[in-house]
């Protein structure tokens, strides 16, 4: 079992918004319990779910494992459930994570909230997911967002960047001053962090550090939703958003 901090419940809350993947979100809240025991983060749930798939319906052991369970209306989106887990609690640190990943020795949050900490230029710090989610840059040319493998400084293990993956530990209170756009149900990661850098805020990856994740489709759950990019690039006044 790996230490945290003699005060890890007052520093820093996981956040997990989840929706008709309980059984995901329940390996989670094990994991975070497995590698920290009673020295862990607190643990904020938000489910949207259908009362049939809901977290605490389907897995009550897990649930009772968590300090904060909020259930709301079917489908609030991702947007509006993360701003939801914002606010709902007050520790100066959060750590977001999608609940389709574990943590694993790999992990070492207590390091990467320490590294947080240190570094008066890190506003935001990402871990992988499994190898993935590499460091990657934003610009606009010609109203078509590009979003190419990157970085613009690097520190040892940790490169500074515009955009990472959905595994990182922040400070809540620039989080609570960027927030999510609840406009955009899904879609939103790009506004996101495109709004993070344009207000300047100083986002990176560490390398040496990774969450594990095995991907799951929600039952029922439609992701692909044009309307949603498309008022994103509304918004903005693009065209286009391109990975690459």
């Amino acid at each position: 079992m790996t230490n945290i901090s003699s005060n890890a419940r007052s520093q820093a809350t996981f956040c997990i918004k989840t929706i008709h993947r309980p059984q995901c979100c329940a390996a989670l809240v094990r994991s975070i319990h497995q590698y920290y025991g009673e020295d862990r983060p607190l643990i904020h749930v938000l489910d949207d779910g259908k009362p049939e798939l809901r977290f605490s319906a389907i897995c009550p052991d897990e649930a009772a494992m968590v300090d904060q369970l909020i259930e709301t209306e079917y489908d609030i989106g991702l947007s509006a459930g993360r701003n939801r887990l914002l606010d709902a609690g007050d520790t100066p640190v959060v750590v977001f994570a999608d609940d389709d990943h574990l943590v694993t020795a790999k992990t070492r949050l207590t390091e990467l909230i320490r590294k947080l900490n240190q570094h008066h230029d890190l506003d935001l710090l990402a871990a992988l997911s499994n190898q993935q989610e590499r460091p990657k840059l934003l610009r606009v040319d010609d109203k078509t967002l590009r979003i190419p493998r990157g970085y613009y400084k690097k520190r040892g293990s940790i490169r500074w960047c515009h955009y990472v993956g959905n595994c990182f530990v922040a400070y809540r209170d620039i989080l609570q001053a960027i927030r999510w756009d609840e406009s955009l149900k899904v879609e939103e990661h790009w506004d996101f962090f495109w709004r993070c850098k344009l207000a300047g805020m100083n986002v990176a990856v560490d390398l040496n550090h990774s969450f594990k994740h095995e991907h799951v489709d929600p039952p029922g759950y439609v992701r692909s939703r044009p309307e949603f990019l498309e008022a994103g690039l509304k918004k903005h006044g693009l065209r286009k958003v391109m990975w690459r």
